[in-house]
């Protein structure tokens, strides 16, 4: 029945892509055929977009508002948001991330990027960073975390058990909580 259901959702999400692109294709062709000066949209262009759905793929976001991708979905390229950060368990980012104000991610995400939040950064267990981490207020990272850059805090820093950074670690007022196991490269 699980198998079933997730075919289903699978389906839909496809009917959902490719009946539009079907549609604009047809309306080129006729567009075309009629002698009417119509081009193809640019898939290039990134959109205004403030939510990707569960599972989902997308390219590069920029948000004029805050940014929410939903659990397992894949943002190939960089997520630049005005306002908040938050991303599902399991979520992909294959760039940097840019947050107006409070970064959050879920368990198992995967960031092959930078962090830079305005206020706060919290991850879930199990996350990972391959850059730096810039944050405007408190910093904390979920159980076995990692982070293989350097993390630099306005507010206090706290890790949780098994966490690792391997760069250098600041925390602008001069706290840092370790959890059980939890390892840094230097504290500057």
């Amino acid at each position: 029945m699980k198998k079933l259901f997730g075919f289903f959702i699978s389906l839909i999400i496809s009917a959902v892509t490719v009946v539009p692109a079907i549609a604009s294709g047809a309306a080129e062709e006729s567009a075309s055929s009629a002698g009417v000066g119509m081009s193809a949209p640019d898939t290039g262009s990134v959109t205004d977009t403030t939510t990707v759905a569960a599972g989902a793929t997308s390219g590069s976001i920029n948000s004029s508002a805050g940014f929410t991708a939903g659990a397992g979905s894949t943002i190939n390229g960089y997520v630049t948001a005005v306002a908040a950060v938050t991303l599902g368990t399991s979520c992909l980012v294959t760039g940097n991330v840019t947050a107006g104000a409070a970064f959050t991610s879920g368990d198992g995400a995967k960031i092959n990027g930078s962090v830079s939040a305005k206020a706060a950064f919290t991850s879930g267990a199990n996350s990972a960073v391959a850059g730096n981490v810039k944050v405007g207020a408190d910093f904390t990272s979920g159980a076995n975390s990692i982070i293989v850059g350097d993390v630099i805090v306005e507010g206090a820093l706290t890790l949780g058990a098994g966490s690792r950074i391997l760069g250098s670690v600041h925390s602008g007022i001069g706290v840092i909580v370790y959890g059980a196991g939890a390892t840094v490269g230097s504290v500057n």
